[in-house]
């Protein structure tokens, strides 16, 4: 009996534990989901509490906002130019560095250092190298681009940008599942005449899927949430070019104080982004391989 007593106490400790990051976890997390929630639903005074209930009028009237649709095109255009690039980009440094050699342990090294940068920091920076008069860009390779004035191509300094933050833990992540590769399985391959591209393509893709599917699923998060690139670099300009969701959730509800509407948007990223990752897990059955 004491044996009982003393194990359910145990648990109850356990519990109590948990409790602080239970509480952290509803003060910042769940509490503003539901509130965000119950706002996109509901007209909001200026002071944040809910005057009415309204129903689908927020998300009516904003479907119907041309600003809304060219936020929802830059967020969708942006996760198109982004994720790709990053992929392939990663993957190429993974193939040169994965094997053990001489002077791997420096370059590896030199692609995770983004990892160390702050984003706020690299914006900045990117501003300036990308600056159409003064910027390296430019000067470098002769051109003559405005980078921040013409809406053609605005969008890829932010990707440009977005790339080599990502480029370090993808990087890490795409070198570990090459290296988890087994040893045989490649040997096996060469025996029989494979040559670098059938392994690549037949072996050692299909075993990174997994990998692969994590990273698209995290970048897909990530592109629906881009907003401090926007904020630091382009400010939605020009010409809303590179004006996403959150950007004008931002700009609805703590510029323009339409909390309704700001909230509508919050609701619209969530669901998107659940959908999107939603779909990528959808293929997983068919083209992701764990053995």
């Amino acid at each position: 009996m004491k044996r009982r007593v003393h194990h359910v106490n145990s648990h109850r400790f356990a519990y109590l534990y948990m409790l602080p990051a239970l509480i952290l976890a509803y003060l910042f997390s769940y509490r503003p989901f539901i509130k965000t929630f119950a706002n996109s639903f509901s007209l909001v005074g200026l002071s944040g509490k809910i005057v009415e209930f309204i129903g689908f009028e927020n998300f009516i009237r904003l479907f119907q906002d041309r600003n809304f649709q060219t936020s929802l095109y830059n967020t969708l255009r942006f996760a198109i130019l982004f994720i790709p690039l990053d992929l392939v980009l990663c993957m190429v440094c993974a193939l040169l560095v994965y094997k053990k050699r001489r002077f791997n342990a420096f370059n590896e090294t030199l692609f995770i250092l983004p990892m160390a940068v702050a984003m706020s920091s690299a914006a900045l920076v990117f501003k300036a190298i990308f600056n159409p008069t003064i910027g390296v860009v430019n000067y470098l390779f002769g051109l003559a681009v405005q980078w921040f004035n013409d809406p053609a191509w605005a969008m890829f300094t932010l990707v440009f940008l977005g790339v080599w933050m990502a480029m370090g833990l993808d990087f890490l992540l795409l070198v570990g599942a090459l290296r988890s590769v087994p040893s045989q399985i490649i040997e096996a391959a060469e025996i029989e005449g494979a040559g670098p591209v059938a392994k690549f393509f037949r072996i050692q893709l299909p075993l990174m899927s997994p990998t692969i599917l994590f990273i698209v699923s995290t970048r897909l998060r990530d592109s629906m949430l881009l907003s401090g690139p926007v904020l630091v670099m382009t400010n939605g300009g020009p010409f809303r070019s590179t004006q996403t969701l959150v950007y004008q959730m931002y700009i609805e509800g703590f510029t323009a104080g339409n909390y309704s509407r700001g909230s509508a948007i919050g609701v619209v990223v969530f669901v998107l982004t659940f959908l999107m990752i939603l779909l990528a897990f959808r293929f997983e059955r068919r083209g992701v391989f764990y053995q």
